[in-house]
Formats: C-alpha cells, structure tokens, sequence
C-alpha cells in the first residue's frame, strides 16, 4: 500500500466552543482541514451538499477557478501562456479549453499548472477564516498535485467503476466513447484510495451514503473531543 503523505502538525488552541462545525463544550484545535476527493461523477459534491445540511464549513476548488477566470489579469496572463484560442474578447474560452484539455495532455497540464498554485492558496485561506474545527474542502486533483500534506485528513469518494461510467454516461447523453476519453485523462479513482484516511462509497442507496457521512463527521467531532 501506497504509504500517505505526513500530515501538518499544528498546535491546539486553547479556547473552547465556538468557530464553526465545532461542538460546544470541547476543546477545539485549529481548523482541521479535512480535503474530498475522488474523480469525475463520483459524487464528491453530493457527499459536499450532505456536510454541508449537517452544518459543517465547506469550500469547492473549482468555486475558486470560476473566480479566476473573472480576473482580468488572470485571465489575460492564461492567454499568453496557453495562446490559441484560449480567451477570446477578454473571457476565458471554455468550450475551447475543455476541448483541447481531452485532446492534448501537454495542454491539460500546463493549465493545471497555471491553476494549481492560486486556487491551493485561495482555499487554504478560505478554510482558516472558518475558525476552529473541521472544515471540508472538494479538492477533484488533490491527490494529481500532490498537496495532500496541506490536508489533516483525506476523504476519498468512490462510487465504483460501473456506476461512475453510468453516472458519467447519463451526464452526457449516452455518449459512452466520450465519456470514456474523459475518464482517460483523469487518475483512476482506485489509485487515490491508498491515500485515503476514509474511504465513502457512493454506490448504494443516498439515505445510507447519508448515513455514513453522518457518522463520520461524527467521528471527526469525536477525534477532537477526545
């Protein structure tokens, strides 16, 4: 098994109660950064939407590329960098990108890595503002970038190979040979587990998904009681 990055070590504050998702009474450390990954129709935001009912902060990576994509200076520099048709009359062309993201590798990971950088750092900052206890961030290329190690626990959500080429088929029209080419240029899902502190599986009924979520935060709160 693959062994998982050393996680941050940071002092506990020495205040009680308050700051969100924490539990009245308990001596709550600093935030506890807790990253959900997984691929593409694995149901990572269904899994954001459930902790998010249950009360508990959480923050999606790509609410950050969105807000990039609305700097004009971001936007600009991602011209100059990815050139082609890239941004066309000052906006990021999107259709162009998402294209010759699945057709060019080299190209899929230039703009990554153009991404990367400000949108860790854009969401790090986010989660510190949540104040003490767990706060969940969606992270789909936490594991690609390999900046787990930011993360106090990893949460990988799998819903399985047969029901994540269902999902994905369903999501665009049946269209099986392109969701297979959008699976290819992601990691398989089954190459992030190892690195996983908890494994939810999507595969199943929502109320038990619901169910197992629950519980884990419940652990979460537990951990941080004890």
């Amino acid at each position: 098994m693959t062994q998982r990055a050393s996680r941050p070590n940071r002092k506990a504050k020495s205040r009680f109660g308050g700051g969100s998702g924490g539990t009245p009474g308990c001596p709550l450390e600093e935030t506890m950064r807790i990253a959900v990954t997984g691929g593409i129709c694995d149901g990572k935001s269904t899994v954001l939407r459930m902790l998010a009912r249950l009360g508990l902060p959480v923050v999606a990576a790509d609410s950050f590329v969105r807000d990039l994509y609305a700097n004009p200076t971001f936007v600009a520099g991602l011209g100059r960098e990815l050139g082609g048709q890239a941004v066309s009359g000052g906006r990021v062309n999107r259709a162009w990108v998402r294209e010759q993201t699945l057709l060019e590798p080299h190209f899929r990971r230039r703009l990554n890595a153009l991404l990367h950088a400000p949108v860790l750092r854009l969401l790090l900052e986010r989660m510190e503002l949540e104040g003490s206890g767990p706060c969940f961030a969606e992270v789909p290329l936490l594991i690609e970038t390999a900046c787990q190690n930011r993360f106090d626990r990893v949460w990988v959500v799998d819903a399985g190979a047969k029901e994540r080429m269902r999902r994905l088929k369903e999501r665009l029209r049946g269209d099986e040979a392109q969701a297979r080419a959008l699976l290819a240029t992601q990691l398989p899902t089954e190459a992030k587990l190892p690195f996983a502190d908890r494994i939810v599986r999507t595969n199943r009924p929502v109320a038990s998904v619901l169910l197992l979520v629950t519980r884990l935060v419940a652990e979460v709160r537990g951990r941080q009681c004890a």
